[in-house]
């Protein structure tokens, strides 16, 4: 699920995690970004709601880690997901709960897009919002928006109102935004969080780097 820019952040700004890496969501349609690549060093779990291709357990984790109790990740991705689950807030928290003490977060969702059902759409979530359900994460490098377009991040930490700002108004005078999708990771650990803010000054865009 998601799109190119969801990969390109986490080849450069999470290159060097170490440990156990957990994806949510991590069924291959085709179109999904091959986060286990990034990761061969790492011992890597992926969880869907459905088996198949990349799918290592199959669980709802809204309704408890199920195979993966007592297991602790240094990564959690959970990427184009949250929108789709009709309680965010309980999914987010047992993703808290397996993370282990220094652990990290990265979460893509989106901000601007069509309703789309996988098995259905439920919610939209702004940076505040990924942070407000991700309550545990202290530490949380700068909040982005990314675009469809490949390598464009722009910098919600900078200016909350980029999104309207790139609002086009149309000749019968309704207001379109683009595709906008919200780039966040948070971390439990303040060494952590060093090693990763050091790896996105790498994250060369037009607002960052």
């Amino acid at each position: 699920m998601g799109d190119s820019n969801q990969f390109l952040y986490a080849q450069r700004v999470l290159k060097n995690i170490k440990g156990r890496v957990l994806e949510i969501g991590s069924k291959d349609y085709g179109n999904t970004q091959p986060f286990r690549e990034l990761f061969q060093h790492c011992d890597y779990v992926g969880v869907d709601l459905e088996d198949g291709k990349n799918v290592d357990y199959v669980v709802d984790l809204e309704k408890g880690l199920g195979p993966l109790q007592g297991q602790k990740f240094d990564l959690i991705i959970i990427c184009s997901v949250l929108e789709h689950s009709p309680r965010p807030w309980v999914l987010a928290q047992n993703i808290q709960n397996a993370l282990s003490d220094t652990g990290t977060v990265y979460s893509c969702h989106p901000w601007v897009w069509r309703y789309h059902k996988y098995p259905d759409d439920y919610f939209r979530f702004s940076p505040k919002g990924i942070q407000v359900l991700f309550d545990q994460l202290h530490f949380w490098l700068p909040s982005l928006y990314s675009t469809y377009r490949e390598g464009e991040f722009l910098s919600f930490t900078q200016d909350d109102g980029i999104d309207n700002k790139m609002a086009i108004m149309d000749d019968q005078g309704r207001k379109y935004l683009p595709y906008l999708q919200t780039v966040m990771v948070g971390t439990k650990g303040v060494e952590t969080y060093a090693d990763l803010y050091e790896s996105y000054l790498g994250l060369q865009s037009p607002l960052e780097g």
